[in-house]
C-alpha cells in the first residue's frame, strides 16, 4: 500500500494518493491526534486539517521520509500548534472569565467521558499527565507503529534516545495504571513489581483512547 501511494505521489495523482491514505491511515491517525490534545472532537478536526495540509503541500514531498511518516508529522505539527494556541486561550479566558470557564470545561470534559470507558479514561489522563515529549515518542511507537529509527527521524534526536523517551513514558504509565494493568498479589506472597520487559510487548501494548 504505501510502495503504491508513493508512486502515486511521484506521478502527481493527489487525489487517488489521499484516498489511500486515507483507506489505510485515517483511523489510527486520528487515534494519534486525540490522544495528543485530549479530546476525540478535536482530534477528528485536526484529522481532517491534516489531510487539507497533505493536499496542499504534496507537491513539496521529497521522500526525505515514507508517506506514512510524512503524514504523521504533518499531524504532529498541527496538533503542536493546537495545544499551543488553546493553551493561549485558556490563559486568556481564565484572567476574565475563570469560574464560568472552568465550569463549561468541566462539563464538556464529563460529556466526552461519559462515553468511554473506565480504563480508557485512565489511560487519557495518564497521558494528558506525561510530559509532551514522551507522550509523542510513546505514541509514535504504539499507536503509529513506528520504529525508534523512524521516531528519531521525526522527533530529531537519536534512536537511542527515542527508545529512552519511550521507555521513561511506558513506565510512568505503568505507575498510573497499575491497578489496570497489574495483576492481583500472588497469593503465595509474590508482587509484580520485578515482572519482564514482555509484559509491554506488541500483544499487550497499552490502548490509545480512540477517536
Amino acid at each position: 500500500m504505501e510502495q503504491q501511494i508513493l508512486s502515486l505521489m511521484r506521478e502527481g495523482h493527489r487525489e487517488r494518493a489521499l484516498e489511500l491514505m486515507a483507506r489505510a491511515w485515517a483511523q489510527p491517525l486520528g487515534r494519534f491526534c486525540a490522544a495528543l490534545v485530549g479530546s476525540a472532537a478535536e482530534g477528528e478536526d485536526l484529522l481532517q486539517e491534516t489531510f487539507v495540509e497533505a493536499w496542499r503541500a504534496m507537491d513539496s514531498f521529497r521522500q526525505e521520509a515514507s508517506p506514512r511518516a510524512w503524514l504523521y508529522g504533518i499531524a504532529r505539527n498541527l496538533c503542536a500548534s493546537h495545544l499551543r494556541r488553546r493553551d493561549r486561550r485558556r490563559g486568556l479566558f481564565g484572567r476574565f472569565f475563570s469560574d464560568e470557564g472552568a465550569d463549561s470545561a468541566h462539563r464538556r470534559s464529563s460529556e466526552e467521558n461519559a462515553v468511554r470507558t473506565e480504563e480508557q479514561r485512565l489511560l487519557d489522563a495518564a497521558l494528558s499527565d506525561l510530559k509532551p515529549a514522551m507522550r509523542e515518542a510513546v505514541l509514535l511507537h504504539y499507536q503509529g507503529r513506528f520504529s525508534m529509527q523512524e521516531i528519531g527521524g521525526m522527533l530529531g534526536i537519536s534512536p537511542v534516545n527515542a527508545r529512552k523517551r519511550v521507555s521513561l513514558g511506558v513506565g510512568a504509565l505503568r505507575e498510573k495504571l497499575r491497578p489496570v494493568l497489574m495483576k492481583p498479589e500472588n497469593p503465595r506472597g509474590g508482587d509484580h513489581e520485578n515482572e519482564p520487559e514482555q509484559s509491554m510487548s506488541t500483544d499487550s501494548r497499552p490502548r490509545v483512547v480512540g477517536s
